[in-house]
C-alpha cells in the first residue's frame, strides 16, 4: 500500500514537472521583443506614430500637437519594413526588435519586427 501511494505520487509529480516545462506552440509564434499596443496618430513612408490609450475618434480627430500634449499618453515612432496600407486611427499590435535599443525620446523610437492591424478606422 505505502509503496503503491508512492509511487502514484512521484509519478504524479514527474507528469506535473513534465507538463510545466514543456513548450506552448502559441507563445513560440509570437515574435521575441516588446510588445506596443495602441491607434496610429501619424503615417510617414516607412515610420508610424502609435499611441497608447487614445479612443478612435481622439486619434482622427485631433492633431499629433494636440494629443502629445496630454501626459496620459506614450507615443512611440516605429519603423516598419513591411508594405502594408498604414491609416491614421487603426489600432496596431507592434513587435519591437529586441536586439535594437529604443531610443528613449520624446516620442520614442524603435524598429518592428511584426505589425498587425487590429481594428480599421
Amino acid at each position: 500500500m505505502k509503496f503503491t501511494v508512492q509511487s502514484t505520487a512521484l509519478f504524479l509529480l514527474f507528469f506535473i514537472c513534465l507538463s510545466g516545462c514543456s513548450d506552448n506552440p502559441e507563445q513560440s509564434k509570437k515574435p521575441a521583443g516588446y510588445l506596443v499596443q495602441g491607434r496610429i496618430l501619424e503615417v510617414k513612408q516607412d515610420e508610424i506614430l502609435i499611441a497608447n490609450v487614445i479612443p478612435r475618434d481622439t486619434a482622427l480627430d485631433y492633431t499629433t500637437k494636440e494629443i502629445l500634449g496630454s501626459s496620459d499618453v506614450q507615443p512611440i515612432y516605429v519603423k516598419v519594413s513591411d508594405d502594408q496600407t498604414y491609416k491614421k486611427g487603426q489600432l496596431v499590435k507592434a513587435w519591437l526588435k529586441k536586439d535594437k535599443s529604443i531610443q528613449y525620446s520624446v516620442p520614442a523610437k524603435g524598429e518592428a519586427v511584426e505589425v498587425n492591424i487590429l481594428k480599421q478606422p
